[in-house]
């Protein structure tokens, strides 16, 4: 059994002929869509609020690094540790003295020295040649004679001199007759050189 309920002014409506239920008007395509638009919108709006502010967090200048100080700068106030100049360990072979050849003095000719040229070969006229040997090669003071073999050293032909000042004279003359002997010290006959003959010095 139903209920009973006094009537309202709906009830009212329905007696006087209106539509039974609550109807609302139809709204437009435009209005029904006006929500989804604005909500678009705002969302649009929110998304581009946030890349923004990414972008520019991102974009963001990085803070300036403080200056270190340069390599070259550091090493410059360091002080070197190896000196600049190593010493040579090898002596410079320009520094060891170079030796020098000592020069041969010229020899001391005295060409009018006292020479006695004496003949002990038994060959006659051998002190006269010799002479004249001498007296061609520029000495002026020459005498010829004899002289007993026995007196002449181990019997072979020698020049003999009395002071070393006549030393190149008396080697020159024995190179002049081809004689390889020279003596030193005194003469037999007290002549300042003497040629003793025991043979004949070009045989």
């Amino acid at each position: 059994m139903p209920d009973n309920y006094e009537p309202d002014e709906f009830d009212v409506i329905a007696r006087s002929g209106g539509p039974v239920g609550v109807h609302r008007t139809p709204r437009k395509w435009y209005v029904r869509l006006l929500p989804v638009l604005v909500a678009f919108l705002a969302a649009a709006l929110v998304a581009y609020v946030i890349a923004t502010f990414l972008w520019n967090q991102d974009n963001a200048p990085a803070p300036a690094a403080s200056p270190s100080p340069s390599v070259s700068a550091t090493e410059s106030v360091l002080p070197s540790v190896a000196p600049s100049v190593t010493p040579s360990v090898t002596p410079s072979q320009s520094a060891a003295p170079t030796p020098t050849e000592t020069a041969v003095p010229e020899p001391v000719i005295v060409s009018d020295a006292q020479i006695h040229v004496r003949n002990a070969s038994g060959i006659a006229g051998l002190a006269g040649l010799q002479q004249k040997d001498l007296e061609a090669a520029g000495y002026t003071n020459i005498e010829a004679n004899n002289i007993k073999a026995s007196l002449i050293p181990d019997g072979v032909n020698i020049v003999t001199y009395t002071e070393d000042r006549l030393a190149d004279t008396a080697a020159d003359v024995a190179k002049t007759l081809g004689i390889d002997a020279v003596k030193g010290g005194n003469t037999p006959g007290g002549a300042e050189i003497e040629v003793l003959l025991a043979s004949d010095p070009s045989a």
